[in-house]
C-alpha cells in the first residue's frame, strides 16, 4: 500500500518541481513534440502553457525568422548531439519584446537512443544591459583618456621639437670649452654640471620624440610566447648591468592573438624591465600568465619586488613620473599607450614589499591555437 502511494507521488512531486524551477524548462521528443515544459519557460517564450499542448517545436518557432538563433541552437543540439551545450540568444516574443535569453541543451538518451532533448531557459535581459551599459560607461571612460593622452602627446611633441635645438647647442659648445680648458681649471665643474644637464634633457627629448612617434600598428596573428620571447630578448644586456638573473615561469603561451608583435613585446619589455631594476631579489622571478576567453585576452605579469607605495600609485601612468635616481618617467606610460591602441587596458595590483601585479587585457584579438583550427 504505501509503496503503491509513494509511486502515485512521484509524478505530483516531480510536477512540483519543474513548476518551481526558477528557470525555463522545456523537453522535447525525438519527434520534435513538445512533451513538457513549465511555466516559467511559457512565461519567458511569451506564450501560454495550453499553446504547447501537442505542438512541436518547429510548429511555434522554426518559420519565426526573429528568433532563427533561437532555432539554430536546438538544430544545433540535434546535429553535433551536444550535451550542456551553452549559448546567449536574443528572442522576440509575440508581443515585440525583445530578450536576451540564455540556453543550455542536453541530449536525452534511453537504453543508448536518443529519447529527445532537454532546454534550460533564463532571461538574462536585465543582466546583458547591465553588462552593455557598464560597457558603454567604459567606452566612453576610455574615449575622453584617449583624448587626454593625444593633448598630452600634442604638448609633448611641441616641447621637444622646441626643446631639443636649443639643448644640442648647448651641449655641443659647453663640450667644446671643457675642451679647452686645463685639467685643473676650476671652471671644468661648471661645465661638466652643464653638460650632464644637457644629456638629461637630451634624454628626455629623445624619450618624449619616441612616444609621439610610437604607433605604426601592423597586427599579425602571432603566438604570445614569441612576444615574449621578443621582449625577454631585450632585458639580456639589462641583467649583465645590474648583474642579476631573471627566474621566468611562463604559461599559456601557446594562445594566439591579433597584435603587432613588436609593439606589445615592447609593452612586455617594459614591465620587465621594471621588476628586474627595482627587485632587491637575485634572481628576479617573474611570472607571465596568458589566458583566453571568448574574444579577448589576458596578461599578467607579477614580480616579487618592492611593489609600488599606496603614495605613487595614482602617477605611476603619468607622463615623466619616475621614482628612479635617474629615469625620463615614460615607460609605463608608453606601456598604457601600446595597450590602448590594441584596445586593451591595464591595471595594477600591488601590495609594497610582496610584489606587483599587472594585468593587460585586450578584447576581440582572440584567435584559437593552431590544434583548435
Amino acid at each position: 500500500m504505501h509503496s503503491s502511494r509513494a509511486a502515485a507521488l512521484k509524478p505530483i512531486i516531480l510536477q512540483n518541481i519543474v513548476e518551481s524551477l526558477p528557470v525555463g524548462l522545456m523537453v522535447i521528443a525525438s519527434n520534435g513534440e513538445i512533451v513538457t515544459i513549465n511555466r516559467a519557460a511559457s512565461e519567458i517564450l511569451g506564450h501560454s502553457l495550453e499553446v504547447f499542448e501537442g505542438k512541436g517545436w518547429g510548429d511555434l518557432f522554426f518559420d519565426d525568422p526573429k528568433n532563427s538563433d533561437f532555432n539554430q541552437i536546438i538544430i544545433d543540439i540535434i546535429w553535433e548531439r551536444k550535451v550542456n551545450f551553452k549559448r546567449n540568444v536574443c528572442y522576440t516574443r509575440s508581443d515585440g519584446e525583445s530578450l536576451k535569453l540564455s540556453i543550455t541543451g542536453s541530449f536525452l538518451r534511453e537504453d543508448g537512443r536518443i529519447a529527445g532533448i532537454v532546454i534550460l531557459i533564463n532571461d538574462v535581459t536585465e543582466l546583458h544591459q547591465a553588462h552593455e551599459n557598464e560597457k558603454a560607461v567604459l567606452e566612453e571612460k576610455s574615449a575622453l583618456q584617449n583624448e587626454r593622452a593625444e593633448s598630452i602627446r600634442n604638448l609633448a611633441q611641441a616641447v621637444a621639437h622646441q626643446i631639443r635645438n636649443p639643448v644640442t647647442t648647448i651641449g655641443g659648445f659647453s663640450r667644446r670649452v671643457l675642451g679647452r680648458l686645463d685639467a685643473s681649471d676650476p671652471n671644468r665643474g661648471y661645465l661638466e654640471t652643464i653638460i650632464d644637464g644637457t644629456r638629461r634633457l637630451e634624454n628626455l627629448v629623445t624619450a618624449v620624440s619616441d612616444y609621439t612617434k610610437l604607433m605604426d600598428m601592423k597586427p599579425e596573428q602571432v603566438a604570445m610566447s614569441t612576444v615574449i620571447d621578443m621582449a625577454r630578448t631585450g632585458l639580456f644586456q639589462k641583467e649583465e648591468e645590474l648583474a642579476k638573473k631573471v627566474k621566468w615561469s611562463v604559461l599559456g603561451g601557446a594562445i594566439e592573438v591579433m597584435v603587432d608583435p613588436r609593439l606589445f613585446a615592447r609593452a612586455l619589455n617594459e614591465l620587465f624591465l621594471n621588476a628586474l631594476e627595482f627587485s632587491r631579489d637575485d634572481p628576479v622571478l617573474i611570472d607571465v600568465q596568458v589566458s583566453e576567453d571568448a574574444g579577448s585576452f589576458t596578461v599578467e605579469v607579477a614580480d616579487s619586488g618592492p611593489g609600488i607605495s599606496a603614495a605613487d600609485r595614482p602617477y605611476i601612468f603619468d607622463p615623466f613620473f619616475t621614482t628612479k635616481a635617474v629615469g625620463v618617467g615614460m615607460g609605463l606610460c608608453r606601456v598604457k599607450r601600446i595597450i590602448s591602441e590594441h584596445k586593451g587596458h591595464v591595471t595594477v595590483d600591488s601590495i609594497p614589499g610582496k610584489g606587483t601585479r599587472v594585468t593587460i587585457g585586450v578584447p576581440e584579438g582572440l584567435h584559437n591555437r593552431p590544434d583548435l583550427r
